[in-house]
């Protein structure tokens, strides 16, 4: 049996890419439920049958695409807080500030950031992923980084604070997509700049964290 040529399999992989490209568009714009499969390809300009080639349907197009977003969310996250540890000295309201910053800098970087956001924001209010996924690849290494640069602020905050302290810090950050507007429904009234939504978040988080046994 002959090998696909060079060329043939740079035009598979253009497809693919086009596919996971398109379908990020899709389904931040209408949804899991609201983007069929002729959106997709119609946009791509390929077959339907090009799905079920590369992916093998719809839900696997879905994940593919989630696996992909994933990734590069949680890259940026982890990698902020691993930088600041390499540092060396690390305090309370740096290392908020620090991941506040990592978790909202898709909001600043253009339609790809702003898709990718909306994507995890659709999929929190109509989850179509299973359960496992979001733990293993988002949440917990990005809560894991989080709790291991608070450890070093604040090394004698019992485990269980610091559980509360960081949950509640996400909340307040996925709150501030709401309020971007990346939610069903667009804000009421003025939306706070991020900057001051960040220095916001920094002083109410580390009072929080200093009055459950934090540092003074």
């Amino acid at each position: 049996m002959a090998r696909p040529s060079l060329s043939a399999t740079r035009d598979s992989e253009s497809t693919r890419a086009r596919l996971l490209a398109v379908a990020a568009a899709c389904f931040s714009e209408h949804g899991y439920r609201g983007t069929s499969v002729r959106d997709i390809t119609v946009r791509v300009g390929c077959n339907v049958s090009a799905v079920t080639y590369h992916f093998g349907g719809k839900k696997k197009l879905y994940q593919a695409v989630f696996e992909q977003r994933f990734a590069e969310l949680t890259e940026g996250r982890v990698g902020a807080m691993k930088a600041l540890l390499d540092k060396g000295e690390v305090d309370l309201e740096r290392v908020i500030t620090t991941f506040s910053e990592a978790f909202l800098e898709p909001l600043r970087g253009g339609a790809h950031g702003q898709e990718s956001m909306l994507l995890l924001m659709r999929e929190m209010v109509d989850a179509q992923l299973p359960a496992p996924l979001l733990r293993e690849r988002l949440f917990g290494p990005t809560l894991t980084a989080l709790m291991d640069a608070l450890n070093r602020a604040c090394p004698g905050l019992p485990s269980e604070s610091m559980a509360l302290c960081c949950h509640s810090l996400i909340s307040q950050l996925v709150h501030v997509l709401h309020m971007q507007g990346l939610g069903e429904r667009a804000p009421a009234g003025p939306v706070p700049g991020l900057a001051a939504t960040v220095a916001h978040i920094t002083r109410f988080t580390a009072a929080g964290i200093r009055a459950s046994g934090g540092p003074s």
